[in-house]
């Protein structure tokens, strides 16, 4: 792991109205922006596991995913005959859970996550896309800067919607040049092209008209911002150790459809092992992580900055890459579309899906529940 800060767990949290001031107050002695989160050297730390469910959801009933109405009783703040803490922390998936199949937030959702924030709980993005294209979102939130998990768990970051100088890497962790050479040679046997994700830019080599295809349809799906700069290579040149850049967050073999991003991923495995990197087949793509790097340790070292124990988060999501964090939060939902491992890793799973704005819908009830502390109990209207 690479930590480019890493705030005291033990110091006291604020209510998100002081997030700001906050955690910069605490990471100052090493606060950087995305675009300098590159390191000199790694240094590896013990990698922190989460408990197991047993443990980890000892206040919490699971139910069976059907998605109907009908709810088993969750130990929440607000809820008879428990004297549990209340939720601090909302942690998100963005692309087919946050988002609508137009990649849009709706004003319902946004007024919802407003109330939620003004209710003191702090709102978390978790996505496997980059910063870059976190931004706009949060923006139009507009609750300040808001914590981020990026590139599906290799970096936290307090990010500002409207200007990148502002932001404040807690943690990132980059892939290791073996194993960034182990997937490349992968990609080559395939004839699969490679997104390489730096912090503040991608970059890709595409070699034939096949490649350059698949690349152009993954920048239509991400947006403008997250669009890759075509260069040469991404190897060193013949006769050269000297690599051209800095070791990746990421790396990403480009599929063209979901079916084939499992096959890819099943391939890897038999070259990469769990204890060389971390596979993920995700909807048009297959992604290389470090080991040990998910959601869910990006999002405790977001809750380690922000003081707050996962415990008391709630998490949704609908894909892969959500299992981890759905898993490790004390109430989690999945997307009643989600892939199976994500109904599987859920306690509750949403009664509308991500186009009839489905988390908004559960997070309506769990305010009206109280499980944000009792001054959520009563609905309030924001202005969007």
């Amino acid at each position: 792991l690479t930590v480019i800060a890493f705030c005291d767990p033990e110091g006291p949290a604020s209510p998100p109205a002081h997030l700001d001031a906050h955690c910069r107050a605490r990471a100052a002695p090493c606060m950087v922006t995305l675009a300098h989160a590159v390191p000199t050297r790694a240094v590896r730390l013990p990698a922190s596991r989460a408990p197991a469910r047993s443990e980890s959801r000892s206040s919490v009933k699971r139910f069976a995913t059907t998605g109907d109405a009908k709810r088993e009783t969750a130990g929440m703040a607000g809820t008879a005959g428990t004297d549990a803490r209340p939720l601090r922390l909302v942690a998100v998936d963005m692309d087919g859970t946050l988002l609508r199949p137009d990649s849009t937030i709706s004003d319902d959702t946004v007024g919802t996550l407003r109330r939620v924030h003004a209710c003191g709980a702090t709102v978390c993005v978790a996505s496997g896309r980059p910063a870059a294209t976190i931004r706009r979102y949060a923006s139009q939130l507009g609750l300040g800067p808001i914590p981020a998990v990026c590139f599906n768990g290799a970096c936290a970051m307090l990010l500002d919607g409207d200007d990148p100088a502002n932001d404040v890497v807690w943690h990132v962790e980059h892939l290791s040049r073996d194993v960034v050479a182990q997937v490349l040679d992968v990609a080559e046997a395939l004839d699969l092209p490679v997104q390489y994700c730096l912090p503040d830019k991608s970059v890709t080599a595409p070699v034939n008209a096949k490649q350059s295809a698949l690349m152009d349809q993954f920048d239509a799906l991400v947006g403008p911002e997250g669009h890759s700069e075509r260069v040469p290579s991404l190897r060193p040149e013949a006769g050269s150790d000297a690599w051209p850049f800095p070791p990746p967050l990421k790396l990403i073999i480009i599929t063209g459809s979901q079916s084939a991003a499992d096959d890819v991923a099943v391939k890897a495995r038999e070259t990469l092992p769990p204890t060389t990197c971390h596979v993920i087949a995700a909807e048009v793509h297959t992604e290389f992580l470090m080991p040990g790097v998910d959601k869910s340790s990006g999002l405790r070292a977001a809750g380690a900055a922000l003081g707050i124990d996962l415990a008391q988060a709630v998490a949704f999501g609908d894909a892969n890459n959500d299992v981890e964090m759905l898993e490790a939060c004390g109430l989690s939902y999945a997307m009643p579309n989600g892939r199976q491992r994500a109904l599987e890793a859920a306690d509750r799973v949403c009664r509308r899906d991500n186009a009839s704005d489905g988390v908004a819908s559960e997070l309506a009830d769990l305010l009206v529940e109280g499980a944000f502390g009792a001054a959520a109990a009563a609905p309030a209207a924001v202005e969007v």
